[in-house]
């Protein structure tokens, strides 16, 4: 899921701030040049986020809110030590759907493993 790139005239950090609190996956001003706003989009289809560096943004130490309602209950059946095989079976999904799941997870958290999810 791309999520949501809001492209705006103000440049104020706060503002910046609200959106991404409020679900926003990029912010772009309207002063920004074309390839910045076509690096955003690439960000966001890769399932990142993009804000320009000039805007001073508390970054969380994970984005557990980017998580879909899906993708939060695979991780509560993670947290139980579940494979993805029982988690499949729980849900009633296939194990590839799972593993898809698994993969969004790791890129919304920052998370390289099972290991450093298990951490956050």
């Amino acid at each position: 899921m791309p999520g949501i790139l809001v492209f705006s005239m103000y440049e104020d950090s706060f503002l910046v701030q609200r959106a991404l609190d409020a679900g926003a996956r990029g912010y772009v001003s309207k002063s920004a040049g074309t390839g910045e706003v076509l690096t955003a989009i690439d960000v966001l289809l890769r399932g990142g986020m993009y804000v320009n560096p000039q805007y001073r943004i508390i970054t969380p130490k994970h984005s557990w809110s980017l998580l879909s309602s899906r993708e939060n209950e695979i991780v509560a059946c993670l947290k139980q030590n579940m494979n993805n095989k029982q988690i499949a079976k729980r849900l009633k999904i296939a194990v590839r759907t799972v593993e898809n799941h698994v993969s969004h997870i790791y890129v919304k958290t920052g998370a390289a493993s099972r290991d450093k999810l298990l951490e956050l």
